[in-house]
């Protein structure tokens, strides 16, 4: 008697197709992607829009700086296209790992030390990028450290948030 694979799939319970793929997971990260390109994809398309409303939400709400929101989701989009695709990968290369991404690298092979050296480099190029958009954003200019504290901060508190996502994304499969 000849049984399609169909008629197989249809009886099987899904509760034990996720027990038996459970138990093989090396078959289930052999095309999986590096988690850290995926997460960076959805950052990409959607997670700035909620940081650069977020940080405009904190100049206003912490600083009382009235800003153009759009402005400031802008230049979040800009600054992580740069820093995630550019900056990170080419100061991590220049620390002795050409892997930022971990698409190449065999789970415990990841190094952390170029990782954080793309992130600082990354987050610093950041700083750079993003100012004159938030700058442009300010109905109210400010003058001197009264307009870079406030940019600082905000910015120093989702690149925080944001380190600590990707290192919880590829610290177990790292080495320092």
């Amino acid at each position: 008697m000849l049984i399609h694979f169909n008629d197989m799939i249809k009886t099987v319970s899904p509760n034990y197709l996720l027990i038996f793929l459970l138990l093989i997971p090396n078959f289930l990260l052999a095309n999986a992607g590096s988690p850290m390109i995926w997460f960076s994809f959805l950052h990409l398309t959607w997670i700035n829009f909620i940081i650069g409303a977020f940080e405009s939400k904190l100049l206003l709400d912490k600083f009382n700086l009235q800003n153009r929101k759009w402005l400031i989701i802008a230049a979040n989009y800009i600054s992580m296209f740069a820093g995630y695709y550019f900056i990170a990968p080419h100061f991590s290369l220049l620390n002795g790992y050409p892997d930022f991404w971990g698409i190449k690298s065999r789970v415990g092979e990841y190094e952390l030390g170029g990782f954080f050296i793309g992130f600082l480099c990354s987050f610093l190029a950041t700083l750079v990028i993003e100012f004159p958009f938030y700058w442009l954003s300010l109905k109210t200019k400010q003058k001197g450290w009264r307009s870079l504290k406030p940019f600082f901060t905000v910015n120093l508190v989702t690149n925080i948030i944001m380190l600590f996502i990707y290192f919880v994304i590829v610290a177990f499969g790292a080495k320092w």
